[in-house]
């Protein structure tokens, strides 16, 4: 269930901040800890006094940053038209978009001429819809909705109308990128970049072995059964010069965010002949 803010948190929101430094000089902003509440306001734009919040998973900065900028690895799961289910696709600020620049943002898109007076929206009746445009990086600007709750100056989401600087997603593919792991597989380096199904559950994975030694890596496919989820089955799909990254952190943001189409196309494929009783998967455990 939803937590938005009730009429008696906006109320509280309004009238009981004031003591909060943010309201008292431009330009601070306050470090959010798990301490404060959602409600805690951390914010104010300098142009029209637009209200931020700590948020949550359903409103405010927490919900923008999880939702809508570009390094978050959260995924979105919703009904589909079929009553099964499916990832949803939520547009994405450009990589250089930071929280810090989200009222900025706001602050271009909040007039009176950008109110979309005739909002059709379902939750049209909590919160008031802008829709402008904002100069990112590209030669054209770019279409912003910013969502305020209504009456206020209280900021519930902010994001693009197009997922033009989404990470690209091979067409069709049903299976989310988790977070890119390292660890020590019997005395092995590797990276694991898993896959994962509308059920959260691990259904494929990229394990890139490393052996410094011989200066090579080892890049395998892993197979996980869809009916008890255990890993039975692995492909070799390639054996390579091995990979210099700068950091850790480098190789973990390449693997995280880069253009994995190739394997995931074959790894399509490869479901689809699971599926389809086209492929069989072995009952001993062939694990590395």
């Amino acid at each position: 269930m939803e937590q938005l803010l009730s009429i008696q948190d906006i109320e509280e929101i309004l009238s009981n901040n004031r003591d909060n430094p943010v309201f008292k000089y431009y330009g601070v902003r306050l470090m959010p800890t798990v301490k404060h509440s959602f409600k805690e306001v951390i914010a104010i734009s300098d142009k029209h006094n637009l209200i931020l919040i700590k948020g949550n998973e359903d409103t405010g900065n927490e919900h923008i940053r999880e939702r809508h900028n570009f390094w978050s690895i959260k995924k979105y799961i919703v009904p589909d038209d079929n009553g099964g289910l499916r990832f949803q696709n939520q547009s994405r600020f450009p990589m250089e978009v930071a929280p810090i620049d989200y009222l900025k943002i706001a602050d271009e898109i909040y007039s009176k001429e950008n109110l979309i007076e005739n909002n059709s929206h379902i939750m049209a009746e909590q919160f008031d819809l802008y829709i402008g445009e904002y100069l990112f990086d590209k030669p054209e600007k770019e279409k912003v909705k910013l969502l305020l709750y209504k009456g206020t100056k209280i900021v519930h989401s902010l994001f693009l109308a197009r997922d033009s600087y989404n990470q690209k997603r091979t067409k069709k593919f049903p299976f989310a990128r988790g977070k890119v792991q390292f660890r020590m597989k019997k005395g092995v380096e590797e990276t694991f970049i898993p896959y994962y199904d509308v059920r959260t559950k691990l259904r494929y994975g990229i394990s890139i072995q490393k052996y410094p030694s011989e200066d090579i890596e080892q890049i395998y496919l892993l197979i996980f059964n869809p009916k008890d989820y255990s890993h039975n089955n692995f492909i070799k799909l390639l054996e390579r010069k091995l990979t210099y990254f700068q950091t850790k952190k480098h190789e973990e943001v390449t693997y995280q965010f880069n253009n994995l189409s190739e394997v995931e196309i074959y790894i399509m494929d490869i479901d689809y002949g699971i599926e389809n009783g086209y492929l069989k998967l072995g009952n001993n455990d062939t694990s590395l």
